[in-house]
């Protein structure tokens, strides 16, 4: 098993947001759901360095670690509620 297999398997066990920081900067894609509602965190076609699409509607961050701390999901914070997301595919 590779190292990078390993984080990816801690992102999809732990919900590890160290897994999730080095897998969005190293260009991959996440895809969950939050109370029904499908999202979305990806650096591509984002309007800063990465965004969050919550059913369509983009929040653009300056860095993955600014996502976590300031993106909104319901009036959550991200960082609140990422326990309670149901990940769905990495890609």
């Amino acid at each position: 098993m590779t190292v990078y297999s390993l984080i990816v398997d801690e992102l999809f066990k732990t919900k590890s947001l160290a897994a999730l920081v080095y897998l969005i900067n190293n260009g991959r894609e996440l895809e969950f759901l939050f109370d029904g509602k499908e999202c979305f965190i990806s650096k591509s076609g984002s309007k800063k360095y990465v965004s969050l699409w919550v059913e369509g509607v983009e929040q653009s961050f300056d860095s993955v670690e600014q996502l976590i701390a300031n993106a909104v999901i319901d009036e959550k914070s991200f960082l609140f509620i990422w326990d309670e997301i149901e990940i769905q595919y990495l890609f």
